[in-house]
């Protein structure tokens, strides 16, 4: 087997001597062409070229396939009406040399001046306030105005994401939100607390307020051409927002200019209630001074409580390290420890309830460990608007879906994600926040639907059927067509016809992910069909079955010839070929669905082996043929036991020549006394 070095350097020669990748009939990518300086979290960077506008400059992010690239906002942003944000061209799905597959390609104008920072660890010339607000401020508020209007969450606003638009002028151009979902590339130094203690793909879609938390953050970097907290790591910085608050924590005892501080300071306010709006920011930028944001200390106990070792003086800090060791934490709990802490220490009465309730609720889960459910909803109780963590995994309610997503798209197992939902941990979430939201009430409906699903594991349902009712633009992951990504049941099935052109015919064209998939993408389709499609259903039920479901693909999406998967189709078809009890009829039908399928045709193909009439006449000349064949078997049978009787027989017989031989005699005796007496 090549070395790793070995395999990479013929990756390296294989795009060197690449031919350009086209998307679409508007622009190609250059794959010898890389453009590593726009790098970015969800693909690498190359150079592209318009066909129709020789004058522009575009490049080309390839996504990487472990993150899926936000297609449901594309239209939107590439209608974006300013000068500020990078524009987004084009996107699609191209065919990419490096290992044979396909891969999503996003098109966005290029930038002719680099970034404000190449990395958040680096130093950089610190810029003044007046140019700050002159050139970030200034051509941001209007930008995010119209993220905001449009319903668009940036969620990667940050340092490393400004580029000066060009080297003359030095305007300002924001970086692209498309290529992975809210906040998945964002440092922690730049999150929110709340966003902050989710993993990168469990963040969810976030709102604007946390993306002028970020750019309070950007702010502070800029103006001081460094990362005040360097020094610390993510979860240090984590720690110091949570004990601290963000701007002392950030901030410390530096003194920043009047101006910009009172900007930076309601920026990083951590309660989104209290921190600026864009209308505060607008408002600012317009003139008006308003009046600066206290920090907000968290609740302190009068006594800390010790946990492994470590003592916690606050409800957040004391849920973060319930939930990194669970199965003492369920000792505390249970033994009444935390109860007491927090009616002395903490004074929180109504804490200490929804504790208590979180107890009393924990054992109605089904999934996993009791010790994992308790400690979850406990976490809840003790820090409401922190991510719901459970086995080891941290997810805002909105971030579930694409945090499912990324345990199949990096080959993980999702059970822990599945398991949050069938404990109804995101309804415990919402039942624990203070203040009640709209948006809860669908959020909360569409969960109920969700776990209907995951308590059913036939074919089109189980985990695999959340994943895609949660992820809209999720392509299909199934192993048979992964690497063609097809996006829509229409692209399923030519990626179909191309594993089968392939030679991949021994496994059944349609596996649990393509079930799934189809059974959400093509809600068409009688999902009574999917049931049928399990290893325990009759062979010819479930390849009947199959056939049924690609044929209603075909014909309602209008799909070209697929004789390749046609062809695949045929090579299963056995079971629904003997079904006929004629031999020349089971020839002749092979010959037919051959003949269809060379037309590609699944429709036709289904009609063949599926026709009621056919069957129908096939079973009535069966059935007449058992008739006969019962007759002429009990013919036999009669013939077979009366000769098996000799002795019978011979008596039967004697008697029979014996009455032939007599009666000869006496014809002729009595034919003698009259011929005698006559003569």
């Amino acid at each position: 087997m090549p070395s790793d070095s070995m395999t990479a350097a013929a990756a390296e020669r294989m795009m060197a001597n690449a031919d350009p990748v086209r998307l679409g009939e508007r622009y190609e990518v250059l794959p010898n062409a890389p453009l590593q300086v726009l790098n970015g979290v969800g693909g690498n960077a190359f150079s592209a070229r318009s066909l129709r506008d020789k004058r522009a400059e575009p490049f080309a992010i390839i996504g990487h396939g472990a993150t899926l690239p936000r297609t449901d906002i594309a239209s939107t942003v590439s209608s974006l009406d300013n000068q500020v944000h990078m524009r987004l061209l084009d996107w699609g799905v191209v065919d990419w040399p490096a290992d044979h597959g396909r891969r999503f390609c996003l098109i966005f104008e290029r930038p002719a001046g680099r970034r404000l920072m190449n990395s958040i660890t680096d130093g950089v010339e610190p810029i003044p306030e007046d140019h700050l607000t002159r050139q970030i401020i200034h051509p941001l508020v209007p930008a995010l105005k119209e993220l905001s209007s449009r319903g668009v969450v940036h969620g990667a606003i940050r340092p490393t994401n400004l580029y000066y638009r060009d080297l003359a002028s030095g305007g300002l151009m924001l970086g692209e939100c498309v290529s992975t979902p809210p906040g998945y590339g964002q440092p922690v130094l730049l999150e929110t607390v709340e966003r902050g203690m989710a993993a990168p793909a469990g963040r969810g879609n976030g709102t604007m307020a946390d993306d002028l938390y970020s750019l309070g953050v950007t702010l502070l970097l800029l103006l001081l051409g460094r990362n005040p907290v360097a020094h610390l790591d993510e979860e240090q910085i984590l720690q110091a927002k949570i004990e601290r608050g963000s701007y002392p924590a950030l901030v410390g005892q530096m003194r920043l200019p009047l101006a910009i501080n009172e900007v930076i300071r309601g920026l990083l306010v951590d309660d989104p209630k209290q921190r600026w709006t864009l209308q505060d920011l607008d408002l600012w930028v317009a003139g008006r001074r308003l009046s600066p944001k206290q920090p907000q200390v968290p609740r302190r106990a009068a006594r800390p409580l010790e946990f492994q070792g470590q003592e916690y003086w606050h409800c957040r800090t004391l849920a973060r390290a319930f939930a990194k060791h669970v199965a003492a934490a369920s000792t505390v709990i249970e033994g009444g420890e935390l109860d007491k802490w927090l009616r002395r220490s903490m004074g929180d009465d109504a804490r200490a309830e929804a504790v208590g309730n979180a107890i009393q609720t924990a054992s109605t889960g089904k999934a996993g460990s009791m010790s994992e459910r308790l400690v979850s909803r406990v976490g809840m109780a003790l820090d409401p608007t922190a991510p719901i963590r459970y086995r080891g995994k941290a997810m805002m309610p909105d971030g579930i879906g694409t945090m499912l997503a990324d345990a199949f798209l990096r080959g993980e197992s999702p059970q822990p994600v599945a398991e949050v939902l069938a404990n109804q941990l995101p309804m415990f979430w919402v039942n624990v926040q203070s203040d009640f939201k709209p948006e809860f009430v669908p959020m909360v409906q569409n969960f109920d639907q969700i776990r209907a699903f995951l308590d059913r594991t036939a074919h089109g349902l189980g985990v695999e059927r959340v994943l895609y009712e949660m992820n809209p633009t999720m392509p299909c992951l199934s192993p048979l067509v992964g690497k063609q990504i097809p996006t829509n049941p229409a692209e399923l099935l030519r990626a179909l016809d191309w594993v089968a052109a392939g030679g991949e015919r021994h496994k059944d064209p349609i596996d649990r992910h393509i079930a799934a998939f189809l059974a959400v993408r093509h809600k068409r389709t009688d999902e009574l069909l999917y049931t049928q499609l399990g290893s325990s259903v009759e062979p010819m039920r479930r390849v009947i079955a199959m056939l049924t479901i690609l044929a209603d693909v075909q014909a309602r999406t209008g799909t070209d010839s697929l004789s390749h998967l046609a062809a695949w189709v045929v090579a299963l078809l056995d079971p629904a070929f003997r079904r006929f009890h004629s031999r020349p009829q089971q020839e002749t039908v092979r010959k037919q669905a051959d003949g269809a399928a060379h037309n590609g045709r699944l429709g036709e193909l289904l009609k063949i082996v599926d026709d009621p009439e056919a069957l129908r006449r096939d079973k009535l000349e069966f059935e007449a043929a058992q008739i006969a064949y019962r007759e002429a078997d009990a013919e036999i049978n009669k013939l077979r036991q009366t000769i098996a009787d000799r002795g019978t027989i011979i008596e039967s017989t004697g008697r029979q020549v014996a009455a032939i031989a007599s009666s000869l005699l006496s014809t002729l005796l009595v034919a003698g006394i009259i011929l005698f007496f006559a003569f």
